[in-house]
């Protein structure tokens, strides 16, 4: 399972091998159950999780008490709630997992050290935090500016596997639609199979 993370960083850092297993020997792997909650809104995020099998589901509420949903995680990506982690504030958000789940985690405490002594998660990490930020920014511009129709399109091309994995009412929160609406798109957009 740990070899997903040295392929995964390996496509954007070169590192040899006994490198690849010093990263490794700080991470941990853990397995969860379906609907366990991994951060908890009004903690500080301490852990980045690095999925290897099944997903994740970030959200948070706004104030009149609405889930918002705001990001899903599968196999080969991190999550985290990237300003609590970094600046040890509170998160707003909540990471819980939508299936049974196996992770590979690293805490924050252990990140540093390991930064500092790996160049490639050096670099990895920072090309990790720009990626991020330049997601923000798309979806952000993707609220403001796109129709529905097109948000569903681009995250189908994102994550082509959603539909099959993803409660539809979760899927539509993270578009800003009702699920009506969302089942009125997918009608329109994706053409039923016949049998």
């Amino acid at each position: 399972m740990s070899y997903e993370l040295i392929s995964t960083m390996r496509k954007d850092v070169v590192m040899a091998d006994d490198e690849a297993a010093y990263i490794l020997s700080y991470f941990k792997e853990q397995q969860f159950r379906r609907n366990t909650v991994l951060l908890h809104a009004g903690d500080v995020a301490h852990e980045v999780f690095f999925v290897t099998r099944g997903s994740l589901h970030q959200f948070y509420n706004d104030e009149a008490g609405n889930e918002r949903t705001c990001n899903f995680t599968f196999e080969n990506e991190f999550a985290t709630d990237l300003e609590s982690f970094s600046k040890k504030t509170v998160s707003p958000s909540t990471i819980k997992t939508l299936t049974p789940t196996t992770c590979l985690t690293i805490t924050c405490s252990d990140l540093v050290p390991l930064m500092k002594e790996s160049r490639a998660m050096n670099d990895f990490f920072f090309l990790l935090v720009e990626r991020i930020a330049a997601v923000s920014i798309r979806r952000t511009k993707a609220l403001l500016s796109s129709t529905p129709e097109k948000q569903f399109l681009d995250l189908l091309e994102e994550k082509p596997e959603i539909i099959q994995r993803v409660p539809q009412r979760y899927i539509a929160q993270y578009l800003g639609i009702a699920p009506e609406s969302l089942s009125r798109i997918r009608k329109r957009l994706i053409p039923a199979k016949k049998p």
